[in-house]
């Protein structure tokens, strides 16, 4: 029972009235109140609980409170149970002894006093507690010292075993250290050796007990002895454990590296008394670690030169393939344009002569044939490349193909341009800037389902920003992050693009639709400061 753990407290009365006054008084002690309206029913929670007070009633029917308090204090379990007397009949200095004869703690008379009764039951119930505290505390002692008997014996026991298995392991100990292939030292609290396995000797050819003290430095590299003994010291110092790594001169006079660790052992204390540590041969593993070192280094350089020249053949491609266009459109406007232009002039030649009316609708037919096929030819050498990106520059161009896209596929498209006198940029910039739109653009036509498209140029911050927005569904977050294997060509042809320039892209649902943004360094733009690019209204 824990000190604010409740106590029992057994009130019996055959009047449900003082029942409830003597709940009421007592229910500021916080205690479990027990209510019983008969001797019976009071036996009846004795004999289920632990009590730690019965307060009664001396005058009830059947079985009053003396003959109660007989049957209570006859049982070997409630014969420390405090029992206190309320009586408004029974009031005469032998009623009391009575009660006293009978084991009561206390006799009270009515009108009962309420403070009065509160602290009376309150002193028992806490000295009910105390007791049972008191009774788990020497069982727990009895207990405790029955282990500790029980534990002195095994340790005994086991000090015995102890004894016979150290002189084995000191044994198994000296054969270690006389066939290991370390060295193995121990050290006193200053640092100084006091103790070095044969090892030591056998791999560097000195006198026996010439290392002891500071004498092993002597065999130490010159270029290793200071910064090795200033960490040594440190550690000595601190507390910390020792790791350095040093060459040691062989009897051929050859040095080979070692690596040298070590432990403090303290007292109770905390005070370092020893060291212990061990000193292992790395000359083969170091030689191999700086191999590995100078062909991962010799590796990252032929990586960086193949990813360069990776880099300088994709730009030459990609330049390879926007003059390519660019030739084509030129042979389709200046060659086959010019051969439509020509058909075109003969077969209106044809139709200011006089002929027949079959004639005249065949050469109109022909004629409007061939003002589809020019129209065609021109749009194709357009796409391919616009002119006005070589003649105007990147906005007229933009322009130029937005206002197509819109008449040719309905969807509506805006251009906003910050700032307004947008520099003009390298040839190179403005085509790949050109051709990102165009791909995003065309993916907006084919797979969004969009009605809107916006697309804003800006300079800033040492960028030109490029992005482009649509209201249609969406795309699926797998190409948002341009997963491996879920971005498709033109995704893949506007990545390229920017990172030939060292730019930036970014997807995201922008619900609904998506945005698509690039960002170019600076330090790519060629900017002609003094040849301003008028902004065309979108």
């Amino acid at each position: 029972m824990t000190p604010s753990e409740k106590v029992n407290i057994l009130m019996v009365d055959d009047q449900p009235a003082k029942l409830l006054s003597y709940q009421v008084i007592l229910a500021e002690l916080g205690e479990n109140l027990i209510k019983a309206t008969s001797g019976k029913e009071a036996l009846e929670h004795l004999l289920k609980t632990d009590i730690a007070v019965v307060l009664m009633d001396v005058s009830m029917p059947d079985l009053d409170g003396f003959e109660l308090a007989d049957l209570i204090r006859q049982h070997p379990r409630f014969q420390r149970t405090a029992i206190i007397f309320i009586s408004a009949v029974y009031m005469t200095d032998l009623d009391r002894l009575k009660g006293y004869q009978r084991g009561a703690v206390d006799y009270i008379s009515v009108p009962v006093i309420p403070e009065l009764l509160r602290a009376k039951v309150s002193i028992f119930a806490e000295l009910h507690r105390k007791a049972h505290q008191l009774e788990i505390l020497n069982h727990e002692l009895e207990a405790r010292v029955a282990e500790r008997t029980d534990e002195l014996e095994r340790r005994a026991e086991t000090l015995q075993h102890l004894n016979s298995e150290l002189a084995r392991k000191n044994q198994e100990l000296d054969a270690i250290v006389r066939t290991a292939p370390d060295i193995i030292f121990s050290r006193h609290s200053d640092g100084a050796r006091d103790y070095i396995s044969d090892r030591f000797y056998e791999y560097t050819g000195a006198a026996a007990g010439s290392a002891i003290g500071f004498g092993w430095l002597d065999f130490v590299h010159p270029e290793d002895t200071e910064r090795s003994m200033a960490h040594w010291m440190h550690c000595v110092q601190s507390g910390d454990n020792y790791e350095s790594e040093y060459r040691l001169r062989g009897r051929d006079g050859q040095y080979r590296w070692f690596r040298a660790r070590a432990v403090p052992i303290r007292d109770l204390e905390g005070n370092i008394v020893k060291w212990y540590g061990t000193c292992s041969d790395i000359h083969d593993s170091k030689l191999l670690e700086q191999s590995i070192r100078d062909s991962a280094i010799e590796l990252e350089r032929l990586v960086d030169d193949r990813t360069a020249a990776l880099r300088r053949l994709s730009g030459r491609l990609i330049t390879m393939q926007d003059d390519e266009r660019r030739r084509i459109a030129r042979e389709l406007h200046d060659g086959l344009g010019q051969e439509l232009a020509a058909a075109k002039m003969m077969m209106e030649g044809i139709l200011r002569t006089k002929s027949n009316q079959s004639s005249q609708r065949a050469a109109t037919d022909a004629s409007e044939t061939i003002d589809r096929a020019i129209q065609q030819v021109r749009s194709l050498s357009h796409l391919l490349h616009p002119p006005l990106l070589d003649e105007v520059g990147l906005l007229s161009a933009l322009q130029w193909y937005l206002d197509g896209l819109t008449k040719r596929s309905g969807i509506e498209t805006s251009l906003d341009v910050q700032p307004r006198e947008f520099p003009r940029l390298a040839v190179e910039l403005e085509t790949a800037i050109f051709r990102i739109i165009q791909e995003a653009l065309t993916n907006v036509y084919r797979h969004s389902g969009a009605k809107r498209a916006w697309v804003s140029l800006a300079q800033r911050d040492s960028q030109v920003m490029v992005m482009i927005r649509d209201n249609g569904k969406g795309i699926e977050t797998h190409v948002a992050e341009l997963r491996p294997g879920s971005i498709g060509i033109g995704i893949g042809g506007i990545s390229q693009r920017t990172k030939e320039f060292g730019g930036e892209l970014r997807l995201s649902n922008t619900d609904p639709g998506t945005l698509v943004e690039v960002a170019i360094p600076s330090l790519s733009v060629a900017s002609q400061k003094n040849h301003a690019m008028p902004l065309i209204s979108a």
